[in-house]
C-alpha cells in the first residue's frame, strides 16, 4: 500500500497532468462543434492507447474488471461532457465537475481502499474543494442561476461519475502490475460504446469532422492521455484521495485560461480563490 503524505516528485507530476487536464478541457470548450470535437479527442486517445498496449502489453488480469467497470463510466462521462460545455462557460463547467469528487473519494477511500485520512489531510482536501467550487462563482453568477442551466446540471451529475472512476482506476492501477498499461487499455475501451453510438447518429459529418480535424483531435489525445496516466501512476505512490483532491490544481489553470482566453468571468476572484487551491497543497505536503 502506498505510504501516506504526498512526495515532491509526486505534487510535481500531478501538478503537470493538472496542466494538461486544463488544456484538453479548454480545446473542447473552443471547439466550433464541441460534441463533435469531444469525440474526436476520444477516437485519438483510444488510438493511442492501442499503439501503447502493442510495446507495454496488457495488464495483469486482475485489473480487467477494473477496466470494464472504469470504460462504461468513462462512457457515461463522454456523453455528459459534452453536454456540460454545450453553452456553458469554462469555469463554471469545470469547476462544478472537479468541485465535488475530491470530496465523494476522500469519503470512500476510507472503507474502499483502507486508507483513513487526518486531519491535516481532511482540511487540505477541504481547502481544495473550497477553492475549486469559489473559482467556478467568481464569474458572477449566483449558485441559483448556475443549477438552473442544463450545462452546469450535466456537470453536477459528471462530478458523480468522476467520483466513481476515480476510485475504480485507483484499485484497478494497483492491481494492474504497470499503471500505464492499465491506463493504455483503459484509452483503448473507454471510447467504443460511445463511438459506436454517435456514428449511428451523425455518421458522415461524424467522419468528415474526423478527416479535417484529426491534427487537434491528436493534441487534445495527447494531453488528455498524458494527464491520467500521470494520475494513474500518482495513485500508486499516494492515498488516492489526496490524488484526486491534487488534480482539482487544474482548475486555477482552467480560470486563467477562461479568463484571458475565453473572456469568461473575474481574474481576480478566481485567483483568490485559486489561492485556497494552493493552501490545500501546502497542507496535503505537511
Amino acid at each position: 500500500m502506498p505510504e501516506a503524505g504526498l512526495p515532491v516528485n509526486v505534487i510535481l507530476v500531478v501538478l503537470a497532468a493538472a496542466l494538461l487536464h486544463a488544456g484538453w478541457n479548454a480545446l473542447i470548450r473552443g471547439a466550433g462543434d464541441k460534441g463533435l470535437y469531444t469525440l474526436l479527442l476520444h477516437a485519438c486517445s483510444g488510438t493511442l492507447g492501442g499503439i501503447g498496449l502493442i510495446f507495454l502489453g496488457l495488464p495483469d488480469a486482475a485489473s480487467w474488471p477494473y477496466i470494464l467497470t472504469s470504460a462504461l463510466l468513462h462512457t457515461v462521462y463522454i456523453a455528459w461532457l459534452m453536454r456540460a460545455y454545450d453553452g456553458g462557460q469554462l469555469a463554471v463547467s469545470y469547476t462544478l465537475m472537479r468541485g465535488l469528487p475530491p470530496l465523494l473519494v476522500a469519503l470512500l477511500s476510507a472503507p474502499l481502499l483502507d486508507e483513513p485520512l487526518g486531519l491535516g489531510d481532511w482540511l487540505g482536501i477541504a481547502a481544495i474543494c473550497a477553492g475549486v467550487l469559489g473559482i467556478g462563482l467568481a464569474g458572477g453568477l449566483t449558485p441559483g442561476r448556475i443549477i438552473a442551466h442544463p450545462a452546469s446540471r450535466a456537470a453536477m451529475l459528471n462530478a458523480l461519475i468522476i467520483a466513481a472512476y476515480t476510485l475504480v482506476d485507483g484499485m484497478g492501477a494497483r492491481a494492474a502490475g504497470n499503471a500505464l498499461a492499465y491506463a493504455c487499455c483503459l484509452y483503448l475501451c473507454e471510447p467504443l460504446l460511445i463511438l459506436a453510438w454517435q456514428y449511428r447518429r451523425r455518421g458522415r459529418p461524424m467522419l468528415e469532422h474526423f478527416r479535417t480535424h484529426w491534427r487537434l483531435g491528436l493534441a487534445g489525445a495527447l494531453c488528455s492521455t498524458t494527464a491520467y496516466a500521470a494520475v494513474l501512476w500518482a495513485m500508486t505512490q499516494a492515498p488516492v484521495a489526496m490524488i484526486a483532491a491534487m488534480r482539482e490544481s487544474s482548475v486555477v489553470f482552467a480560470v486563467l485560461i477562461g479568463s484571458l482566453w475565453f473572456k469568461e468571468g473575474r481574474l481576480r476572484q478566481g485567483l483568490l480563490a485559486g489561492s485556497a487551491v494552493v493552501l490545500g497543497i501546502v497542507l496535503l505536503r505537511l
